[in-house]
């Protein structure tokens, strides 16, 4: 089995579109933004603070027309922190960093093994194989086989913590907490 496989970035992030894995975790970046308390304080103290909103006559406009002056006076400094925000999210331990990573990787593991494991063989993570083992010239990433099959072991999870296969699947979810409800029998 020491055949090499390409892989692009591109797939990876197709199938993370695809899986709606890329729609949750924008959302629930954009929640956690939302609930910054310090931010939001900002941007309306900028906004109250606002030439536009306090010149004589600002309350004859009309709302497009005060909200597009507010947006052109202060716009860029409120997107400069927006952004400042997402970024201090995506990065932070305690933010989005870990899920991200967690995410990223299990998706590639499924590019790398869209069918699963062989019956009798681990289907866990590949928790080892970094995204940036190797690549060439084009982005593809290449990982023999032999490589992803030596780092399996049978006491491995079969998901990551935090993330369940039920959630993209409710078949599935279906089938595993059955199984999961069985007891072993002696033999």
């Amino acid at each position: 089995m020491g055949s090499n496989q390409n892989f692009s970035k591109d797939e990876v992030i197709a199938k993370l579109k695809d899986d709606g894995d890329f729609d949750r975790l924008r959302l629930k970046i954009i929640r956690k933004l939302k609930d910054n308390e310090e931010l939001r304080n900002n941007i309306i103290s900028m906004v109250n603070q606002s030439a536009a909103l306090n010149r004589a006559g600002a309350e004859n406009l009309k709302p497009r027309q005060l909200s597009d002056a507010i947006h052109e006076e202060v716009g860029s400094k409120i997107m400069n922190q927006i952004s400042d925000g997402v970024w201090e999210i995506i990065r932070s331990d305690d933010g989005m960093k870990s899920e991200i990573t967690e995410t990223v990787q299990c998706v590639y593991n499924k590019v790398v093994n869209p069918k699963g494991k062989e019956e009798g063989e681990s289907s866990s993570l590949v928790d080892a194989i970094p995204v940036q083992k190797e690549t060439d010239n084009n982005g593809s990433l290449t990982i023999s086989a032999s490589e992803i099959d030596g780092i399996l072991s049978d006491n491995e999870p079969k998901e990551p913590p935090g993330f369940s296969l039920c959630d993209h699947n409710q078949n599935n979810c279906d089938e595993q907490q059955k199984e999961e409800l069985q007891l072993p029998t002696a033999s």
